[in-house]
């Protein structure tokens, strides 16, 4: 009889474990993306990605760094770049053993005082490190320095008396600093410019080797703009001595025969502010 019964309250199970299938809506696979990873969390879930700590970001962070000459040399270029206003790179170099240290990549570099107080080949420089608002070292330190900038250098030899041109100019970058001290930077306007002495070809553009132009030169009749107190006025004059482009030159009032001061414009005209 107990047969007989478990018998009958297994054939309902069974009919519907055998016919369970077509209740349910057919499977589709999707093919898997090339380059996709799968990372099996468990078994029961497949996961595109790892799943990441929710506050992984801000431990990576705050995570320590080693604070090593090489970190350091490189703050310590840009902290003087920025104290001087220079353009170009300025590169620092410690010239004794540097011992490391820890801290997190938020940290800063304070630089007290330089002796001399510029950009120079040598230097003494006091700075501070500090990290999350706490001080964590004082040091003093002799260091080289290099100022990398690009400047002009000739294409070919250029003679006295040459105006300036892209097109007989090139630029490099060099290390002003060391025997490239004086050179023209290749942003410089060199339009009022012109060699004061020859130069050789592939050499470095020096500030030296230039002179201004002479653009109103002395006797010659120019036109005098005077402007001031809601007046201006326009007159002929005649210039007592040679002028440059910005330059203050002496003119005599062909009128008047009074002399007075004037700044030179261009090769033709002169300003005057009453």
């Amino acid at each position: 009889m107990r047969s007989f019964f478990t018998f009958f309250l297994l054939v309902p199970v069974l009919v519907a474990t055998a016919d369970v299938g077509r209740f349910l809506d057919p499977l589709e696979v999707a093919p898997r993306p090339a380059g996709a990873r799968y990372v099996v969390k468990s078994s029961a879930l497949i996961s595109p990605h790892p799943t990441l700590p929710r506050d992984e970001k801000a431990f990576m962070a705050s995570a320590p760094i080693v604070l090593d000459r090489n970190v350091v040399e490189k703050r310590l270029g840009e902290a003087l770049a920025h104290r001087f206003q220079v353009s170009g790179t300025v590169s620092a170099f410690l010239t004794r053993e540097w011992k490391s240290i820890s801290s997190s990549p938020s940290f800063m570099l304070k630089i007290k005082d330089c002796s001399p107080d510029e950009l120079t080949p040598s230097t003494f420089v006091r700075f501070s490190i500090w990290d999350q608002g706490k001080e964590i070292g004082r040091f003093a330190e002799p260091i080289r320095l290099a100022h990398y900038v690009e400047v002009f250098y000739s294409k070919s030899p250029l003679a006295r008396g040459t105006r300036l041109h892209p097109s007989n100019l090139s630029t490099r970058l060099v290390d002003v600093l060391k025997q490239h001290a004086g050179s023209v930077p290749a942003n410089s306007r060199l339009s009022g410019y012109q060699l004061g002495s020859g130069l050789k070809a592939n050499s470095p553009l020096k500030w030296n080797n230039l002179s201004k132009v002479v653009l109103v030169k002395r006797g010659q009749i120019v036109d005098v703009f005077a402007s001031g107190s809601g007046i201006y006025v326009t007159m002929k004059g005649m210039a007592l001595e040679d002028g440059v482009e910005g330059g203050i030159v002496t003119i005599k009032n062909l009128s008047s025969k009074k002399e007075f001061p004037a700044k030179v414009l261009n090769q033709n005209s002169v300003k005057v502010h009453l």
